[in-house]
This record gives structure tokens, sequence and C-alpha cells, in this order.
């Protein structure tokens, strides 16, 4: 059924462009992940994947890293982008190569993964609700106003400056905000909200979800 929706929302009948709302997967998983899902979803990175994944040493992060990529792979192949190739460049970015222009963005937190697609320059990020270290030298860091330093503010304002930086200058100026599963939520680069679903990558599982989504 998920399979179904994406393809039904995301493909234009004629050029295989996404249309105006990016599609956006989100993902918590109990970790460790079993060893054996894990080495499946691995033998079928490319090798750039691969190259960064070795590069990570802490087992929750590389975690994160498998889940994501996996997520990513079944969100193209769901919206009909079966020939698309997942590469990942020096500085970690998630390049694709298509027989037309989609764009991907990888977000975790903890046990939380969001992936995004779309048919231009996009962003995400998500933070969970944890303690920040300092309040006060985030808030003037990401230019808050005096007084509005509190947690929930400092990652507000916080995933939506990493999601528009992921999404890159030449994107579209529009970011939406919203909360998932105790995180914070921000998606960059595209003037209409993102189609939202939840998918579970070790059982297949795919439910839409309708999030409140804030312009910003």
């Amino acid at each position: 059924v998920g399979h179904q929706r994406l393809d039904m929302v995301a493909k234009d009948s004629v050029g295989g462009e996404l249309l105006g709302s990016p599609l956006l997967c989100l993902s918590r998983f109990d970790s460790p992940l079993a060893d054996k899902w894990q080495a499946t979803q691995i033998d079928r990175l490319t090798p750039t994947e691969r190259t960064r994944l070795a590069r990570i040493d802490r087992p929750l992060r590389r975690e994160q890293f498998v889940l994501g990529h996996s997520t990513l792979r079944w969100v193209l192949a769901a919206a009909g982008f079966d020939d698309a190739v997942i590469e990942v460049a020096a500085d970690g970015q998630v390049l694709l190569h298509a027989s037309v222009p989609v764009y991907a963005s990888i977000a975790h937190s903890a046990n939380s993964v969001a992936v995004v697609v779309a048919g231009a320059r996009v962003g995400v990020d998500l933070e969970s609700m944890r303690p920040v270290r300092d309040t006060r030298a985030a808030a003037a860091m990401l230019g808050l106003a005096e007084g509005t330093h509190d947690t929930a503010s400092v990652l507000r304002a916080w995933v939506v400056a990493e999601a528009r930086l992921k999404a890159g200058p030449q994107a579209h100026a529009q970011v939406w905000r919203s909360t998932w599963d105790r995180c914070q939520l921000a998606v960059a680069g595209t003037a209409n909200p993102p189609i939202t679903g939840v998918f579970d990558a070790i059982t297949g599982t795919y439910n839409t979800a309708e999030l409140q989504w804030e312009a910003v």
C-alpha cells in the first residue's frame, strides 16, 4: 500500500519529476539492529557509501547510517526511481544519479532517522528533545532574541538552520518546521510541506503521517 501511494502522489505521468511536495520518511529503530539485517543492507551499498560507513566507529552512528540509506533506497524505489544510484561525496553529502533530477537529504538523532527525496535541492534535519549543554551560547550563535534560550526554542532554531545548510544556497528559501516523536524537525528547499510517512525498515511497513507544519 505504501509503495502504491508514493508512486501515485510522487511521479509526474510525463517526465517522472517529483511534484511540488517532497517525500519525507521518518523512522525509529531499536538498537542494536539485527546483525543479519544490517549485513544484508550493507551488501546493497555502493562503494562510496561503504567508504563512508567504514569511517564511522560508533555503533549507534553506524546503525543510523545503515538505516538511513536503507530507507532512502525504499523511498526511491517506491517513488519510481528504480534507476537511481546513491553516492556519498567526500563531505558526506548524499548524491543521486538518475534519469531525471532527484535530490535527497538524510538526518538522524539518537534512534530516529529522517529521509527526504525531492525533485529540487532539499535538506532535512531532526533533533531529539534532549538537554542542550549551553543554551545561552547556542541561542546567541543562532541569533535568537535575548532571553530566548530554553531548550525547545534552541532546537527549533537549530533544525531550521541545519536544514537550510543541507539544502544549500541555491535551494528554495522556504523552510517547514514540525515535531515528531519527541523530535524537532525541519525540511528546507520546498514551497510546499512534504508528504510524510513513518517507515519501519525492518518490516517494510509504511503508514502516512499527518504532521502539523509551520512555515518559517
